[in-house]
């Protein structure tokens, strides 16, 4: 490039001659041919701006598939537990003797899961049906079996369990004394009780069958349940809360305290095993409420709260096979009762003293919950 001395002489650029206002507006278009900074950052900006809007739609959106597939799984087990009334005229038990296996074992084959059941019950040479072995068998194949069905995509932490886990529990109803147990029996479902439509008339929609609880994730409050508790607490609902952290929001996310011993697998732990830890949900507390184990860590009294790892509370099915998200705002009642203590006779039930949720936990307490 050759260049004068004088600013009225041309200059040659690339090829091109150009004299003094023509090199000045050449260079005034190349330097506008790229971004300046400050446009720069103004496009940086809109796309953090864009970031912080979509973010949490996309979020929203992902919530609300798995709430839909969790939705879809309890639809599923109502169904099935229809299917079963049909062809046995009663529901299954919620727990099925000393070897605490849950009524999920006996629904199986309602949920498309009849080659696992049949490897369960499987027939000796001599044609004999054979019976498995205890729910805690931990080297029996199918109990370690985790099924699609029982699992709600929002639950987390799954790794390292040695049972196939569930979401979805048995409903007993407001009882927390002897759960175990006939003599006090008030939910669509209790141990060693087989109910039948004509047992539930507080209405199959106004009754729940089973309700979503949490698995094991850390400390919080859906998916775990403080063991060896002391009995008093037992008759006060409301004391339960004593072991939760009060420094966080009640809500999915709240945790028990550090020095409150939990169960090793939380709850939810094993599909196949029907006592209160891991297949039974009481309807006192609400929900995503503690859970508390009184005087031992399996298979004993206390608080077992539905929870879910949705915001905001937990999804039930009805006995109508119906679902319904419940809030953990709903009604409970008074917390400073003690849990009713009837027989498994209608006409000795009495209304819950829980508000609505209480009343939507007994099939026969004639206390409809209509607005829930």
């Amino acid at each position: 490039m050759a260049m004068s001395s004088t600013a009225n002489e041309k200059i040659s650029v690339g090829g091109t001659s150009l004299d003094g206002g023509n090199l000045m507006r050449f260079c005034e278009q190349r330097r506008s041919a790229g971004f300046t900074l400050v446009e720069l950052l103004a496009v940086i900006f809109l796309i953090a701006v864009l970031l912080f809007f979509l973010l949490p739609a996309a979020t929203r959106g992902r919530d609300a598939a798995r709430r839909m597939q969790c939705n879809n799984n309890l639809k599923m087990i109502g169904i099935s537990l229809h299917n079963y009334h049909d062809t046995y005229q009663s529901f299954p038990t919620a727990m099925l003797g000393s070897g605490r296996l849950s009524g999920m074992v006996a629904l199986l084959p309602e949920l498309e899961q009849a080659e696992l059941y049949e490897e369960i019950y499987r027939v000796s040479e001599a044609g004999a049906e054979t019976s498995p072995p205890p729910a805690e068998d931990e080297m029996f194949r199918p109990w370690q079996t985790p099924l699609k069905e029982l699992d709600c995509p929002s639950a987390t932490n799954r790794s390292g369990m040695v049972f196939g886990p569930t979401n979805y529990a048995f409903s007993i109803g407001d009882v927390a004394t002897k759960i175990h147990h006939l003599e006090v029996s008030r939910g669509a479902f209790a141990p060693g009780l087989y109910t039948c439509f004509k047992d539930i008339t507080d209405g199959t929609s106004n009754t729940i069958s089973l309700t979503e609880i949490g698995t094991a994730n850390r400390r919080t409050l859906p998916g775990q349940y403080a063991i060896d508790q002391p009995m008093p607490g037992l008759f006060h609902p409301e004391s339960a809360w004593q072991v939760a952290d009060e420094d966080v929001e009640r809500n999915y996310k709240q945790t028990y305290l550090k020095n409150v011993p939990l169960h090793p697998e939380g709850r939810g732990y094993n599909w196949a095993d029907g006592s209160a830890g891991s297949g039974l949900v009481n309807t006192i507390l609400p929900p995503n409420a503690p859970s508390i184990a009184v005087g031992g860590k399996v298979a004993v009294d206390g608080f077992y709260s539905a929870g879910s790892y949705h915001p905001g509370g937990a999804q039930v099915v009805l006995v109508d096979a119906s679902t319904r998200f419940i809030s953990q705002e709903i009604d409970t009642g008074n917390q400073a009762l003690a849990p009713p203590r009837q027989t498994d006779f209608a006409e000795n039930m009495v209304p819950s003293p829980y508000g609505v949720w209480g009343a939507l936990g007994s099939r026969a307490g004639g206390d409809v919950a209509d607005d829930f």
